[in-house]
């Protein structure tokens, strides 16, 4: 009996692991702690949930919300839970990747279920696959290695990460439907949060909603050559898939919107071919950092699919070779030139390279689905993959890149943001309405991580939070003894 009610969860099992794995890596591997002075600010500063002309980030309604929020949870939910802030602000932020990630894994799983009606055992399988190769898709000989849900500090986790898997988790709903040729026929509860999602996934970021427009842009570019193939008027097009055009002229506002904006200006250049061409040296870069091992299993999964329809005659798989060209050409594309405009440098970043790569692991994994389709047999080699990929994830050669300014450890983050919080609130309780406080030696620009201009956000965040009484007015002073202290390099 014991047996059967766990084959009969073994949904429920499968992804409640996955959403487990994510809240270990995230509060005990690679714990998501706030650091620098972007984290501080961005804990507390809750924006309106709504578009807004000549703000500094005009269309990041979800990101400039959500951080906030997770920040005032930690504060008053986890924090007195647990009795410990930094760690409370690590593991909230790591259950809302968790939910997250897992959802998107789930969304995967039912793509799969619905459009190939793979066994469970097969299609657990491939998704476990897809979720690791989200984990080992870099490979670097001497420094810590870069991974598909990693960033470069807690404020982009928020920022570029989650809005990349809010994109995912609507395009793999939608292909549901999409695959199947079905309408979206829902329910007005289903619906409203549908529009929901895709209000979130639009007004994110702008180097992470291309993943959707890439999808709906691929989609109404081939349906609408099949339209003409058919002799169909341009009206009768424009009606049937109202809502898929409705979804493009709100991203291209939107595009607008952010054009306006005051970082837009503060880090906007002129698009000239040498930056083109930087852009796309440090591309190409990235593309050559991919992990050979898999490259290799990803051409091999392709390989058998294509060999499945020929050999089937099953033009099913068709749809998905168009797809991924469609997509991967668009968002290549688009990344290419607004990181040549915005600074070539974001390219050579995981988690804005993520809105091109996450095509190709997509195209890898539902080729091997497509494949197990025909050739069920083959199954038998699936879980080995899944053991090797998860060894190699384990024991990758310097470990993964830390999500914290200049790869400090988190153990060192968090001893250093309680020192700072100790100071500050000593001197709350000694009454005074200014401080200085003393951070580590940054950078000469401005001190960054810890810049000069930080005061007000950390005090502000604190006081949000309920750890100080009143703001306090802070003057940032550097000071070279805690690098020593907590050894970290004092920039020349």
């Amino acid at each position: 009996m014991g047996s059967k009610s766990i084959f009969k969860y073994r949904r429920g099992i499968f992804f409640g692991l996955i959403f487990l794995s994510i809240v270990i890596f995230f509060t005990t591997a690679h714990p998501l702690v706030p650091y620098d002075g972007d984290d501080w600010l961005n804990l507390s500063i809750l924006r309106k949930a709504v578009p807004m002309t000549g703000a500094y980030n005009p269309i990041k309604v979800l990101p400039e919300t959500l951080f906030p929020l997770a920040g005032l949870v930690a504060a008053y939910v986890v924090f007195p839970l647990i009795g410990d802030y930094i760690s409370a602000i690590a593991l909230t932020s790591a259950l809302v990747m968790a939910g997250l990630i897992s959802l998107y894994m789930y969304l995967f799983f039912k793509l799969v279920e619905r459009w190939l009606s793979l066994s469970d055992y097969a299609n657990m399988m491939v998704t476990a696959l897809f979720f690791l190769f989200h984990f080992v898709l870099f490979y670097e000989k001497s420094s810590p290695v870069a991974y598909l849900f990693g960033s470069g500090n807690l404020t982009c986790i928020y920022h570029y990460v989650i809005p990349a898997l809010v994109n995912l988790c609507v395009v793999l709903y939608l292909a549901r439907f999409d695959i199947a040729h079905e309408a979206l026929n829902l329910t007005p509860g289903r619906r409203s949060v549908l529009v929901f999602c895709l209000y979130l996934a639009i007004f994110s970021n702008a180097l992470s909603n291309i993943i959707l427009t890439a999808y709906v842009g691929s989609l109404l570019a081939f349906r609408f050559f099949a339209h003409l193939k058919a002799q169909g008027s341009y009206k009768a097009f424009a009606k049937e898939h109202a809502f898929y055009l409705g979804i493009i002229v709100i991203w291209l506002l939107a595009l607008v919107f952010e054009s306006q904006g005051g970082r837009a200006h503060d880090i906007g250049q002129g698009l000239t071919f040498s930056r083109i061409f930087e852009t796309g040296t440090i591309f190409w870069s990235m593309i050559t950092r991919l992990n050979v091992d898999i490259v290799v299993v990803g051409a091999l999964f392709i390989a058998a699919a294509l060999y499945s329809r020929y050999r089937k005659k099953d033009e099913t798989y068709d749809s998905l070779l168009r797809m991924y060209l469609g997509t991967s050409l668009i968002s290549g594309l688009y990344l290419v030139f607004l990181c040549a405009k915005a600074g070539p440098g974001y390219i050579g970043r995981s988690d804005v390279f993520m809105s091109f790569i996450i095509w190709t692991v997509l195209w890898m994994s539902l080729s091997l689905a497509y494949a197990l389709k025909h050739y069920g047999k083959g199954i038998f080699i699936v879980p080995l993959l899944v053991l090797f990929f998860a060894v190699e994830a384990g024991l990758g050669p310097r470990g993964y890149a830390e999500s914290t300014v200049g790869q400090v450890p988190p153990s060192i983050c968090y001893e250093i943001d309680y020192n700072l919080i100790e100071q500050i609130q000593a001197a709350d309780r000694d009454g005074k309405t200014e401080m200085v406080l003393r951070v580590p030696k940054g950078d000469n620009h401005d001190n960054w991580p810890h810049p000069m201009y930080m005061g007000g956000k950390i005090s502000r965040t604190l006081y949000k939070h309920g750890l100080i009484s009143r703001n306090i007015k802070i003057t940032i002073q550097p000071d070279e003894a805690m690098n020593k202290q907590y050894h970290i390099a004092i920039p020349k």
